[in-house]
């Protein structure tokens, strides 16, 4: 009995030596394992690190596109609301002219107690611009032939051809254009156009009495079927102190500015009426 008690001690020390051993190998298989890991996770580190680097780089590439997209989106949103208050300015800067230039046009009527209508030149010749230009009224609007055509309070032209919604316009600087025009000093002549291509006019005096000046402003004379008394003309602008030549050479000018001329006065009444 004592016998089989000793083996049965035996057998169970034996078993916990075992199991203690098992224990013992699981720690260092565990531990073996740990390090391992850790030898791994340091040799593929770098690997890692790159891998990492190079997924958060795609990462910020994506957003910067999208933020670039955006940008160019907001960008040309920009630029169109530029363009269109650039137009509205340009509009509005127009407008304010275009009103000026008509306070100015009403001031006339105030002033010489006439009746007139308001056209816009829609075409001017290039090669000639002081020959004749074309305005948007035509028989339809009333407008006739003869009709006296001024720029502010200077006569600039007549209506010479008459179409139904628009008319030419002949310019009293067309070489062709002859009128009858007296001096501030009451000498009596007739102006006339010219092919100069700077709007320069000739007054060619009845007389040969010397006493014109230069700066002495021209108006109609009324000797005319189609033009009243008291209408300006131009100003004497030189003359031509030649001895030699019996008529002296008188040029003259007016202030028009061609260029930026946008509407015209076309005097409505009629002079054998008056």
């Amino acid at each position: 009995m004592n016998k089989y008690n000793n083996k049965r001690k035996k057998d169970k020390r034996n078993r916990y030596i075992t199991a203690l051993i098992v224990i013992l190998v699981l720690l260092l298989i565990r531990g073996l394992i740990s390090q391992g890991m850790d030898l791994i996770s340091r040799a593929f580190l770098p690997v890692q690190t790159k891998i990492y680097a190079f997924g958060n780089k795609i990462i910020d590439t994506k957003e910067l596109a999208k933020n670039y997209k955006k940008i160019l989106e907001e960008n040309k949103i920009l630029k169109e609301e530029n363009i269109k208050y650039s137009l509205v300015v340009q509009e509005n800067s127009k407008l304010e002219e275009e009103n000026k230039r008509y306070r100015e046009i009403l001031k006339i009527r105030d002033k010489r107690k006439v009746d007139f209508i308001v056209a816009k030149i829609n075409f001017r010749a290039t090669k000639n611009l002081y020959n004749k230009f074309y305005i948007d009224l035509g028989e339809k609007n009333g407008i006739h032939k003869n009709m006296i055509v001024l720029s502010q309070d200077t006569v600039i032209g007549k209506v010479d051809e008459v179409y139904e919604d628009y008319s030419v316009v002949t310019m009293i600087t067309n070489e062709y254009f002859n009128i009858s025009a007296l001096s501030e000093s009451n000498m009596l002549g007739i102006i006339k156009g010219s092919d100069e291509d700077d709007g320069t006019m000739y007054f060619e005096p009845n007389t040969f009495e010397n006493n014109l000046k230069v700066g002495e402003k021209l108006y109609t004379s009324g000797i005319s079927d189609i033009y009243p008394k008291g209408l300006y003309l131009g100003e004497i602008s030189e003359i031509d102190e030649d001895d030699k030549e019996i008529f002296k050479s008188i040029k003259v000018k007016n202030d028009i500015d061609i260029l930026n001329l946008r509407e015209v006065i076309i005097l409505t009444f009629n002079k054998t009426k008056r």
